[in-house]
């Protein structure tokens, strides 16, 4: 039994399928929907992963909840995945998947705890470290390396092990945006960078806010859109996927990811079906007789925030980019201003677009915990 900051916290492991009844209905904060306790254990991973929960029990209930997996396999099934591949400087000496611990889960590329809404943010703060200190502690007792892979600037300082400071720096947050690399670590690595928009209450004062060169690409993109005939729906995820899997396919494929259409078909159609937040997609056509969808981006609005997921765009177009930026930023960020949401999360990699439109950038780290 350990006290935090007045607030006194047990924790315990369980089995993904052991979670105490009604947490789905309650409010809870994660860095991602992927985190929240309707998202645990899914289907589509038991195959290759083995899945356990360090719940933090208070005196008001469940406070806490941290995911923690293990690869079935000597090999983790994706390179996005692998700590050695993501993380050689931390992780380089491990040569048998099965001997990692994955802290915070590894899916949807997020790693995080998930804490009560109504927690103040000190007593939130000191749930996860009790929740990352059970993890590690269970790491240490099977004789597994814990790491911790895609885990938010915003939450690290939960995941530093004992006696470093894992605090965000200015130093280091100015140098993320001046694009310059972060100082080494002899416990962390940086293996990404997040893009997110603060949205404003509306289009004047996003304008307002991008600076000459940032508004001059935004209205490029509207004049070329117009031009190009383009238009944009709103719908249901669901709606999107028989359309929507073709074009993801096509973008991994662009980038050596080869995922079937018909396995991709499957987990989007899970992905939207799912009952937490408003599953929506946002759908470019070309405004013609053939009607041809030639982007489609599927998200999740929950709380105060819109996650992009999945974006896929057509390769057989000469409105490509076009069609690309508004799946991805325009129609999402008007979506988000009607929606009166704060922030809109547009994930890793692609950086350049998305900075040229607004977004600002933090690191995402991989975190050696034992």
């Amino acid at each position: 039994m350990t006290g935090h900051a007045a607030l006194l916290v047990t924790t315990e492991v369980i089995g993904a399928d052991d979670l105490p009844a009604g947490l789905s209905g309650r409010k809870w904060q994660a860095a991602s929907v992927s985190l929240l306790p309707g998202r645990l254990g899914r289907p589509y991973l038991s195959a290759s992963w083995e899945t356990e929960v360090v719940l933090a029990v208070g005196e008001g209930g469940v406070l806490g909840l941290l995911p923690v997996q293990r690869v079935k396999s000597r090999a983790v099934p994706s390179a996005v995945l692998d700590p050695g591949v993501l993380a050689p400087r931390l992780f380089g000496e491990v040569e048998d998947a099965r001997s990692y611990l994955f802290v915070g889960g590894c899916a949807d590329l997020v790693a995080g705890a998930v804490t009560c809404a109504a927690l103040p943010a000190g007593q939130a703060e000191s749930v996860r470290r009790a929740l990352v200190a059970r993890a590690r502690a269970e790491a240490e007792r099977r004789g597994l390396v814990a790491t911790a892979l895609y885990v938010r600037d915003e939450e690290v300082a939960a995941f530093t092990p004992a006696g470093q400071d894992g605090s965000p720096q200015q130093g280091r947050r100015r140098a993320v945006s001046e694009g310059s690399p972060e100082p080494d670590d002899p416990w962390r690595e940086r293996i990404g960078r997040l893009a997110t928009i603060a949205v404003p209450p509306d289009d004047e004062r996003f304008l307002a806010g991008l600076g000459h060169s940032g508004r001059r690409t935004v209205l490029k993109d509207r004049r070329a859109a117009a031009e190009a005939g383009l238009r944009c729906t709103v719908m249901p995820a669901r709606q999107a996927v028989d359309a929507g899997a073709e074009l993801v396919a096509a973008v991994k494929r662009r980038h050596g990811i080869e995922e079937h259409p018909r396995l991709l078909r499957m987990r989007l159609s899970r992905w939207a079906a799912e009952p937490v937040g408003e599953r929506i997609a946002f759908a470019v056509h070309a405004d013609d007789a053939a009607q041809v969808c030639l982007a489609v981006t599927f998200a999740c609005a929950i709380g105060g925030r819109l996650e992009i997921y999945e974006t896929g765009v057509a390769d057989d177009t000469p409105h490509r980019h076009e069609a690309y930026v508004e799946s991805l930023i325009h129609a999402p960020l008007r979506h988000a201003m009607d929606r009166r949401l704060t922030a809109l999360d547009l994930g890793l990699d692609a950086e350049t677009p998305k900075t040229r439109r607004g977004a600002t950038l933090s690191p995402v780290w991989a975190v050696r915990l034992t």
